[in-house]
Order: C-alpha cells, then sequence, then structure tokens
C-alpha cells in the first residue's frame, strides 16, 4: 500500500508547527551541538584534564539531552519515510550516482565544522529563528538559499 505524500506546504507548516512547539515548551532546536557535546561525553572519562580545560567544552552542555534523541530521529524518519512512501530512491532508479561513504562523511564534516563556527545549524538558525521572528534567522535563510539554490543547479547539471 503506497502512502500518499505531503506536499512542500504541508511539509513546510508541520515543521513549523514542530519548532513552534518545542521552542515553547523546551528550548529553540538545533541539532550541531550534540555532536561536540558527544565528543565531550566520551573524552572526559579518557581525558579528564583536556576536557575540563578545554574552554569550549564548557560553553556545551556535556549530558544527553532531547537533541541527541533530535538527531537520532533524523536519519530513522528518514527512512520510515522512504520505506513508507513506496518510491524509490534516484540513485536506485539510475538518477544521481551515489556517493562514496569518504566523500558523504567529508561533506557532513565541512558542514558540521561550518556550523560551529557559525554558533549554529540550518535548523537552530532557520527554524527555530524564523519562529522566534528574528530578523537574523530570516536573513540567513535568505542566505541559504541564495547560496543553496544555484549550487544544487549546478550538480543536477553535472550529474546529468
Amino acid at each position: 500500500m503506497r502512502m500518499r505524500s505531503w506536499t512542500w506546504w504541508q511539509g513546510g507548516i508541520a515543521l513549523g508547527l514542530l519548532s513552534t512547539f518545542a521552542m515553547v515548551l523546551l528550548k529553540p532546536m538545533g541539532v550541531s551541538t550534540v555532536f561536540p557535546s558527544s565528543l565531550g561525553i566520551v573524552l572526559k572519562p579518557l581525558f579528564p584534564g583536556f576536557v575540563e580545560g578545554n574552554a569550549y567544552f564548557q560553553t556545551i552542555p556535556l549530558s544527553i539531552g532531547w537533541e541527541h534523541m533530535l538527531v537520532l530521529g533524523i536519519p530513522i524518519g528518514g527512512f520510515l519515510a522512504y520505506k513508507l512512501s513506496g518510491e524509490k530512491v534516484a540513485a536506485e532508479s539510475g538518477g544521481l550516482s551515489a556517493t562514496s561513504p569518504l566523500t558523504a562523511f567529508l561533506g557532513g564534516f565541512l558542514v558540521l565544522f561550518g556550523a560551529r563556527m557559525a554558533g549554529g545549524c540550518t535548523t537552530g538558525h532557520v527554524l527555530s529563528g524564523m519562529s522566534q521572528l528574528s530578523v537574523a534567522g530570516f536573513l540567513f535563510a535568505a542566505a541559504v538559499f541564495a547560496g543553496g539554490i544555484p549550487t544544487a543547479l549546478l550538480l543536477k547539471r553535472r550529474w546529468r
């Protein structure tokens, strides 16, 4: 049985409501801090002096919280949505070529590094910033799309 897909605007409304709901009940959503927090949790028993003396680790919580569950839920939710939709991914249907695991890891690392340098990821800056009606959130969203759309078009042309 194939489930009906959401339209872009239904997904956008659902994401906006979820973001606002999370912000009101907990705090603004964001996921990039989870990675250095997890690293600090792993390193603290191994190198306690390094973690306690590191200024960066002092600025982030070294505990497992709801953000960790959000990070786990992203790939699980994506996988479930893919399986329930009954549709084929472009790489499986002869479209885009699959990326090597090393290239995907390096790309993900660079995105995460940039997000930490910027003080947060697109989840925090765009979704949470816009649901708070932050001018910076709207400006960052415009910059993301201004850079993302031409990049996507360029990559689409390259893969044809």
